[in-house]
């Protein structure tokens, strides 16, 4: 939802006075996405386990089990993060789409993540602040510009290209990189394959 909202964003103000500027703040909120999750990394290397798994919830919903979670750290939510990325854009593009968004965010994506126990409301929340804070440093007047100028251009010289493109970049955001990681996994086993050696390297 939070992605067809920068599609409707984006096409919604087609032609007018700053469109410019409003394309440019949604194409680095776009790239702030990598950028978030890359800070997350450290993060998360240093994070703790799952409330599923810590034993501290009273009950566990109905069809969820400790099993059939994954492991990974807790802290931040990635989900969290991507969705307050984007609803950060949003915000900074159109207030009354970006407070709807935070809306939808915290009830449909936050709150079930907590209730099902795959995170503390303490992940939700770091997870919203770091996306929130990390597009507030790209939309900075001059790193908007630097980073968001020359897609945007391009977007009007070569919309089939650009369009494509972007298309595929919001599919992965919206899947959190499902697609991707197996096409990296490939490429690894591909490139150990060519080169042996590589893999003895530790």
């Amino acid at each position: 939802m939070l992605l067809i909202a920068y599609w409707w964003t984006w096409f919604r103000h087609d032609g007018e006075a700053g469109n410019s500027r409003l394309r440019q703040t949604l194409v680095v909120s776009v790239i702030g996405v990598i950028v978030a999750l890359g800070l997350s990394v450290p993060m998360s290397l240093a994070s703790y386990g799952r409330p599923i798994h810590a034993n501290v919830l009273p009950r566990l919903p109905f069809g969820v089990s400790p099993e059939t979670t994954n492991t990974h750290p807790a802290f931040p939510s990635h989900h969290a993060l991507v969705a307050f990325v984007l609803v950060a854009g949003l915000f900074m593009a159109s207030r009354v789409t970006g407070i709807v968004a935070a809306i939808y965010s915290l009830a449909i994506i936050g709150a079930p993540q907590v209730y099902v126990g795959r995170h503390y409301p303490t992940d939700i929340l770091g997870g919203a602040l770091l996306g929130i804070a990390v597009v507030g440093v790209l939309n900075l007047s001059a790193i908007r510009t630097a980073i968001g100028a020359h897609p945007v251009a391009f977007a009007a010289r070569r919309p089939a290209i650009f369009y494509a493109v972007a298309f595929i970049v919001t599919l992965q955001i919206g899947t959190l990189f499902d697609d991707a990681f197996p096409f990296v996994h490939l490429l690894g086993g591909v490139l150990r394959a060519l080169h042996p050696q590589a893999g003895g390297i530790s």
